[in-house]
């Protein structure tokens, strides 16, 4: 509130610890529970017999989609930091702590995705264990792709992709806390702008691998050129979320209260309504183009998830993934009210899991073209995302939740644009 609004930054940059401690603590048990019921559902739930995958084949693709989710998260905090610090914008000073700190996650999220790992031969067709139960042009299409789709490769890959975001997401966060011990003692915009320039580049690069190796490789026949961009877009909407949540929720009280203007507010909701009109720029794009060449190596994709009920999970995230929030978005009014944008992040990240749900599962065998459900495709996400978020919120808890130094905190300050 205006009322509130202070000229400079309150002596106690921390954010309060007992609003911090009021989710990270369920989200550490929340976590904890899931993974034991995960363990308990693996030991008492049906074995794969005939064309019934198993109880453990279910866990581990909603394993998989929770760890794309949350990974996805991760890097577009990462990806967003980075656009920040290019873009010199103002939105970017009053999430900057809260992107640095998600982006910090990526060491935990390299441990979740390890039984991905070990259960690769379950969950991918191009593995040794696999290929015979392929047809003679599916063996053919993954012998082509054999240089890439391997197991030694698959692993050096993943560990080579957290290696880097982890490098990209640490060196911009200790240059960041630099800044605000010795301001003067570096050029630090051009520093932190030069990294960001590069790192976006790698990001863009190492994100489309990633997801190639960990989704894409799920049908070895199938491919899509713009599938790398679809998943940018997506982790740009995810993060944007979380960050506008956190946000929000920390206004509440100093020192974030004073840095959180109606401006920047707006700002966030008019990213969120850009990358909503991207997401579903592309899909639409990535549709049309292989509903216009109809090729019969490229329809089977979406075949299998426009039949057996799968068609009304798409008819839903057309709703809601697109329609709705853009319709919401629009209002000027709408996005610079807390009590409807935390709400609205909170339903996105959710339609994201769903999402990912409908284009992880149709991929095997058993769900193409036969919509079903089990319980680990919502235990597992849920269960991914108490850990990544208890680990943000102590992120969050290890630094100043505000810059001390910038050159946009001056009109940061301004009491006339003060937050809602």
């Amino acid at each position: 509130m205006t009322a509130h609004h202070r000229k400079s930054l309150p002596a106690d940059r921390q954010a309060p610890a007992w609003m911090l401690d009021k989710w990270s603590r369920p989200a550490l048990l929340i976590g904890a529970f899931g993974i034991v019921v995960l363990q308990v559902l693996a030991l008492i739930g049906p074995k794969a017999s005939g064309s019934y995958p198993g109880t453990w084949n279910f866990i581990m693709r909603g394993w998989l989609s929770g760890f794309v989710l949350w990974t996805g998260a991760s890097l577009g905090c990462m990806a967003l930091l980075m656009v920040s610090h290019l873009s010199a914008g103002k939105w970017g000073l009053a999430i900057r702590r809260i992107l640095e700190a998600g982006s910090r996650v990526f060491p935990v999220m390299a441990v979740v995705g390890v039984p991905i790992l070990f259960y690769a031969r379950n969950l991918y067709p191009w593995t040794n264990q696999n290929i015979s139960k392929l047809g003679e042009g599916a063996k053919l299409v993954v012998q082509h792709k054999h240089m890439l789709l391997n197991m030694p490769g698959f692993v050096v890959r993943y560990a080579l992709y957290f290696l880097i975001w982890w490098a990209f997401s640490t060196t911009l966060s200790r240059w960041s806390i630099l800044r605000d011990e010795d301001p003067a003692r570096r050029d630090w915009t051009r520093i932190l702008e030069n990294l960001s320039g590069i790192g976006l580049v790698v990001y863009a690069l190492t994100m489309t691998f990633a997801v190639v190796d960990w989704v894409m490789s799920l049908d070895a026949t199938w491919f899509s050129t713009i599938y790398g961009l679809i998943y940018l877009a997506g982790q740009g909407l995810t993060a944007l979320s979380i960050s506008i949540i956190t946000v929000l929720l920390l206004g509440r009280e100093e020192p974030v209260r004073t840095v959180l203007r109606k401006t920047e507010l707006h700002d966030l909701g008019k990213l969120m309504l850009a990358f909503t009109m991207l997401y579903a720029y592309l899909s639409f794009s990535q549709w049309l183009i292989i509903w216009s060449g109809n090729l019969a190596e490229e329809i089977p994709w979406y075949l299998n998830r426009v039949n057996g009920g799968w068609k009304y999970l798409a008819q839903f995230l057309i709703l809601f993934e697109f329609a709705v929030p853009f319709a919401l978005l629009l209002s000027r009014t709408l996005k610079r009210r807390p009590s409807f944008m935390v709400p609205l992040c909170t339903f996105v990240i959710c339609v994201r899991m769903l999402d990912l749900w409908w284009m992880i599962e149709p991929n095997f065998p058993n769900a193409q073209g036969h919509f079903h459900f089990h319980i680990a495709y919502i235990l597992g996400p849920v269960t991914i995302g108490c850990i990544w978020i208890w680990w943000f919120i102590g992120q969050l808890r290890s630094r100043p939740i505000v810059p001390a130094y910038d050159p946009q905190l001056t009109e940061i300050l301004e009491p006339e644009h003060a937050a809602v």
